[in-house]
C-alpha cells in the first residue's frame, strides 16, 4: 500500500445514491468493498471476508441480511467498519454509528462520513499540507511518529465523545419516569381449600 498525493486526491468514496440499488449476495458485497477500498490495504490483503461479515451481523454492528442478501444500508455500514477497524474497536465503531444515526438519517450519516474521509485523505497525503514538525520534513520515521500521535489524539477524542454520549444516555434513563410494578396475585397453595363465598344473609348478620 503506497498512497501518493495523486491517489489520495483521486479516491472517491461512493455516496449513498451511488451504491447498488439491488440487494447483493455475500460474494457481491465483498467484491464491491474490495474494489472500493483497495487503496487502504496491502496488495495481498483482503478488505473483508465472509467470516468477518457474519461476525459483524452476530455482534449487531450491521443489520442482518434479508434472504441472504444485503442492501444499501448494510453496505454503507460495512464501508465504515472496514475503514475504522484499523483504529477503533468494533464496539466503538458500533457506538459511533449509533450516535450518527440517532441524529441523522442513514443516508445523511454515511454521506457525511464519505466527505470527511475524502477531505482527510487529501489533507494527510498532500505534501504541501501535511502537518508535521519542520524537523520531520523528509524524514519518514519522524513523519510517521507525528501521524501516530495525531491518530492517538483522534482516538482519544472518539473515546471522550462516546463516554459523554453514554453518560447522557444513562442520565436520560435515570430521569425517565419509572413505572410502578403491579402487584401480582398470590398463587393459591396447591391442595388448600378455597374459602367459601360469604352469603348475603351472613353479611347482614355481621352488621351491628
Amino acid at each position: 500500500m503506497r498512497i501518493t498525493p495523486e491517489r489520495a486526491g483521486a479516491f472517491h468514496c461512493p455516496r449513498w445514491e451511488e451504491l447498488p440499488k439491488l440487494l447483493l449476495y455475500m460474494d457481491q458485497v465483498i467484491l464491491v468493498l474490495e474494489e472500493t477500498l483497495s487503496l487502504f490495504v496491502e496488495e495481498k490483503e483482503h478488505v473483508v471476508t465472509s467470516t468477518m461479515i457474519n461476525n459483524y451481523v452476530k455482534q449487531k454492528v450491521i443489520g442482518p441480511p434479508v434472504q441472504k442478501k444485503y442492501g444499501r444500508e448494510q453496505l454503507a455500514q460495512l464501508m465504515i467498519v472496514c475503514l475504522l477497524k484499523k483504529v477503533l474497536s468494533i464496539n466503538e465503531i458500533a457506538c459511533l454509528m449509533g450516535m450518527m444515526t440517532a441524529r441523522f438519517t442513514p443516508q445523511e450519516a454515511y454521506d457525511s462520513f464519505c466527505g470527511a474521509l475524502e477531505n482527510a485523505l487529501v489533507k494527510a497525503f498532500a505534501q504541501e499540507q501535511r502537518e508535521v514538525p519542520p524537523i520531520a520534513s523528509g524524514e519518514p520515521g519522524l513523519a510517521a511518529q507525528s501521524a501516530a500521535i495525531a491518530a492517538l489524539m483522534g482516538k482519544l477524542v472518539v473515546e471522550d465523545c462516546l463516554a459523554a454520549e453514554a453518560a447522557a444516555q444513562a442520565a436520560r434513563t435515570k430521569n425517565a419516569p419509572q413505572k410502578k410494578p403491579q402487584a401480582k396475585p398470590q398463587p393459591q397453595k396447591e391442595g388448600a381449600p378455597e374459602a367459601p363465598a360469604e352469603s348475603a344473609e351472613e353479611a347482614l348478620q355481621k352488621k351491628p
